[in-house]
């Protein structure tokens, strides 16, 4: 069997404390790590002390999740780069080596790990996911960005006639992001990234349906329309919630990242 090349993975975090250690745990046990980065927006908890405590390279920026993103894709120095957000923990230990077979296929651009009995897949987050370094650097992901950067990077997969991979049951997504002003914040970026584009707009509005019937949460498909209702809102005024810092967004229950 062939032995598979180290990968660079790179965590994006803002106060991660609480879960960034069974995140870190399992990278370390399931992945060939080359370079470990933990590129933090000057977290005010014990998130960098857990970084160090695991051997990763910190690195600090204030701009957005696009400076975060893109500065993952100059960092790494593999010939593919791992995103790996801080409230995921890996639990399929040969993720990375199906991962890296369907990332050769000349029509796969991306390849997702979906979270355990989660069917529905969409779209591209970037919570367990292996990506190209040299097409990465190529994408015009703007540095300000401060939400819907894989917008960005969706684009140029389509535009180069790539289709991302899901892998399925890859792992346990322990607390996606909320806030209470969360979609209308979601709608802004989106209206930011994507401008008035129709095809844009609908696909957010069916990614929170997917998420919350992936939760299995009759509460939570209940909502579906509230939340699309205040990510329209947002969408419609984005002047109004785009200036929001997403890390001042208070956490609320039953509320889901678009």
């Amino acid at each position: 069997m062939t032995e598979l090349p180290p990968v660079d993975v790179a965590v994006r975090t803002f106060n991660s404390g609480r879960t960034l250690e069974a995140c870190l745990r399992a990278a370390r046990q399931w992945l060939p790590i080359h370079h470990l980065w933990v590129i933090d927006r000057n977290s005010t908890d014990s998130t960098r002390a857990i970084a160090e405590s695991f051997g990763a390279e910190l690195r600090s920026e204030e701009t957005g999740i696009g400076r975060a993103t893109r500065l993952a894709f100059e960092l790494a120095d593999t010939p593919t780069l791992l995103f790996l957000d801080s409230d995921v923990e890996l639990v399929l230990p040969d993720f990375y080596a199906r991962a890296h077979r369907r990332l050769s296929e000349p029509q796969v651009g991306a390849v997702v790990g979906n979270a355990c009995h989660h069917p529905f897949a969409y779209g591209l987050p970037l919570g367990l996911t292996l990506l190209p370094v040299a097409w990465g650097r190529t994408v015009a992901l703007p540095e300000v960005a401060q939400g819907s950067e894989t917008y960005y990077l969706r684009r140029a997969l389509a535009r180069d006639h790539r289709k991302v991979a899901y892998l399925p049951d890859a792992m346990v997504h322990r607390s996606p992001y909320r806030g209470r002003d969360w979609p209308e914040w979601q709608g802004a970026q989106i209206r930011a990234a994507a401008g008035g584009s129709p095809r844009e707009l609908a696909f957010s509005l069916l990614v929170p349906l997917l998420i919350h019937a992936n939760s299995r949460s009759l509460r939570n498909l209940l909502y579906t329309p509230v939340f699309d209702l205040k990510l329209l809102r947002g969408y419609l005024a984005p002047g109004r919630w785009r200036v929001r810092d997403r890390r001042t967004l208070s956490s609320s229950a039953g509320e889901a990242e678009a």
